[in-house]
């Protein structure tokens, strides 16, 4: 990229290509041959705010850097607003801001709003890009009032196309609005994915707009990267566990369908409300993760008990019939934390070592990562569920291997020294990530192996994952362990992922054609429990 008047572009290279660098490079060329030091705006992800800052200060230390986040946002907002209003130039070259100030409603951040329209940007740069891929939320239209009016708009994504081709325009539309602003056209209706003439034109608008290199393309040196698919078979308990869960589901369905006046024998779409199907297909991936991610253990007699144990000494501030329907909702795992931290034991009360086994996938996991550290590797553990990674802790613990954690919940100011802590310090054998929030941007090369407990539906949130370690710095060959659970929905999530990746392939890289292939044959939720429930 070499600087000019105006430049709006999408910088697409494969994760751990150094788009942040090259990024940093270019605001840099700005300053010294162009005379432009700003005022730039960098729009990330709250986990990525402390590493933008720490790369802008190492390979552009000229430059005055602002963080605008968290607690430290509130003693800059008055200054800030003050300068804007008076037409005052900002005291920083760089503002670095997350994408959460453009998706809430607070005062706060409609002030915070405010101010950046008053600036006008040189560049407004958006890293993890692919958030912006619905043009119909609130962080689209609002990060838009903003960079409307910039000199300059650069988004940088490894993955630009997340689930369809709608999504992708969105980001080309935030990029040239006046080019493909698209109004009241529908969207999904006229990019059909199996138009092959259409994935054609796609690509040749896309030409000259996006700046897309792949690792086997400009790294020959970088390690391999090799993937697996363990199939895992459950055990009793498991097993049995889903299949109660499908003749609940299946009875409560067929019940639906009777008393309609003209039934669909094989299909439960249109029957079913969406959010059901959506809490059925949940539960059903659930129960493929782990059995104690739902209810089965502790029986209602349990739950009474424990409702009134736990409402005599204060833990609920409500009846206790209402303690009682609470818990009902719990999980079993969750009745176990709720017991373990009010110090409640005897009878059926916590769980043992036992049950954190019953797992397929922990058990594959137990007899996994002992080998893999006697090897010398080191790993990461994604998963979407942060309950999920709960139990994962637990099965480390009972594995005997020591690990660190980084999720949603954890402050983004510690986010970072989480990262550093276990880059450096190789004694640190595993990290759990949730797939979200430790997926996109943080560079964890410590690790050699990735485990992805539970896909995603959409693939290139796991690609975003899986490349956390596969990236410039890493020496070793990198080894990706996805965990698919056989005879469940896993297996169609699976299949799902693949049929996604094939268009992505199609449209963005060496032009491959879209298949027909029935093993990739793309299923919505409805229609896997279709099949599932009315067979």
């Amino acid at each position: 990229m070499m600087p000019c008047t105006m430049l709006i572009a999408i910088l697409a290279d494969e994760m751990g290509l150094g788009k942040t660098i090259q990024a940093i490079t270019y605001l840099t060329l700005l300053k010294h041959l162009k005379n432009d030091p700003g005022p730039h705006l960098i729009v990330c992800p709250a986990s990525l705010l402390e590493n933008w800052e720490r790369e802008l200060k190492k390979w552009c230390p000229s430059f005055s850097v602002l963080q605008y986040h968290g607690a430290g946002r509130a003693s800059y907002s008055k200054e800030l607003g003050y300068l804007s209003k008076a037409g005052l130039p900002p005291p920083f070259n760089v503002l670095l801001v997350c994408y959460s100030l453009f998706e809430r409603h607070s005062v706060q951040q409609k002030d915070d709003r405010k101010i950046l329209k008053r600036w006008k940007w040189s560049c407004v740069l958006m890293d993890e890009a692919h958030a912006l891929k619905d043009k119909n939320s609130y962080r689209w239209k609002n990060l838009m009032s903003v960079a409307r009016n910039a000199k300059q708009r650069l988004m940088l994504t490894g993955t630009p196309l997340q689930n369809d081709l709608h999504e992708l325009w969105s980001l080309l539309e935030f990029m040239m609005p006046d080019l493909f602003a698209t109004e009241y056209v529908d969207l999904k209706k006229l990019l059909n994915a199996e138009d092959r003439e259409l994935i054609g034109r796609m690509k040749s608008i896309l030409g000259p707009f996006i700046l897309r290199r792949l690792k086997s393309d400009v790294m020959q040196q970088l390690v391999p990267k090799i993937q697996q698919v363990e199939y895992v078979i459950m055990e009793k308990h498991q097993e049995n566990a889903y299949r109660e869960a499908i003749e609940e589901y299946r009875t409560i369905s067929r019940a639906r369908i009777a008393k309609l006046s003209e039934p669909d024998l094989n299909n439960i779409i249109g029957v079913i409300p969406r959010r059901q199907i959506s809490n059925y297909f949940v539960q059903f991936r659930k129960i493929a993760n782990h059995p104690l991610l739902v209810r089965r253990i502790y029986d209602d007699d349990d739950v009474g008990r424990f409702a009134k144990r736990l409402h005599s000494i204060g833990v609920f501030e409500c009846t206790l019939d209402r303690v009682v329907e609470e818990l009902k909702n719990y999980s079993d795992f969750s009745i176990h934390q709720l017991l373990l931290r009010y110090g409640i034991t005897g009878g059926k009360g916590t769980l043992s070592d036992e049950h954190v086994m019953l797992s397929a996938k922990c058990q594959a996991l137990a007899e996994l990562l002992p080998s893999l550290k006697r090897s010398g590797h080191r790993v990461l553990i994604f998963s979407q569920w942060t309950s999920m990674l709960d139990i994962l802790e637990w099965t480390l613990d009972v594995i005997g291997v020591t690990y660190r954690r980084l999720d949603g919940s954890t402050q983004v100011t510690d986010r970072q020294t989480i990262v550093d802590d276990f880059n450096n310090d190789t004694s640190i054998f595993a990290c759990l990530l949730s797939t979200r929030a430790g997926g996109q941007g943080l560079n964890l090369t410590g690790a050699d192996t990735v485990v992805i407990h539970d896909m995603d539906f959409n693939p290139q949130i796991d690609r975003q994952a899986e490349d956390r370690c596969h990236r410039i710095g890493q020496t070793r060959p990198v080894t990706i362990y996805r965990l698919v659970t056989k005879g469940t929905v896993d297996e169609n999530v699976y299949e799902i992922a693949k049929r996604k990746l094939t268009l992505d392939a199609a449209v963005l890289e060496s032009g491959l054609d879209v298949g027909n292939e029935d093993d990739t044959s793309e299923k919505t939720m409805g229609q896997i429990l279709s099949s599932l429930l009315m067979s």
